[in-house]
């Protein structure tokens, strides 16, 4: 079961950082962005929001709840952070604007941005994925 939480923390913090990474000065309330970057921007939060709402429920809520359902949930979270990685790679982009590069927070010398943010939460999500599919192979044994 630590496994599944795993899985359901990252799926929270990860909707809940759009929200805090997003609304601010940054992004949305950028006032060098068009209404069209911030509509993108928009559309951004609310993919990340609902790809952990679908995973939640896939973990949580709908009955039958075994492997398949583990996948599907892992899986919808895990998009969210391949994505992002995936998109560093087209032309022109940064995972922060130059006139904001001095507000990355730190813990020592480590940056605590997209660089550090993305194999962290894949690697939680690898753990808590392995963690609950010995579970749930240990209970079909049992059953």
């Amino acid at each position: 079961m630590v496994g599944r939480w795993v899985i359901s923390v990252v799926a929270v913090w990860t909707a809940a950082l759009q929200y805090y990474d997003d609304l601010n000065e940054t992004h949305m309330f950028n006032p060098e962005w068009t209404p069209h970057a911030k509509y993108h921007d928009a559309i951004t939060i609310q993919l990340a929001t609902g790809l952990c709402l679908f995973a939640l429920l896939h973990l949580w809520v709908l009955r039958r709840y075994d492997l398949e359902r583990l996948n599907i949930g892992t899986g919808l979270v895990a998009l969210w952070w391949v994505t992002l990685a995936v998109a560093l790679l087209f032309p022109g982009t940064a995972h922060r604007d130059a006139a904001f590069l001095d507000d990355v927070p730190h813990i020592g010398s480590y940056p605590i941005d997209l660089r550090t943010l993305i194999p962290l939460n894949l690697f939680l999500l690898l753990v808590g994925y392995l963690l609950e599919r010995r579970r749930l192979a240990r209970l079909q044994r049992g059953a």
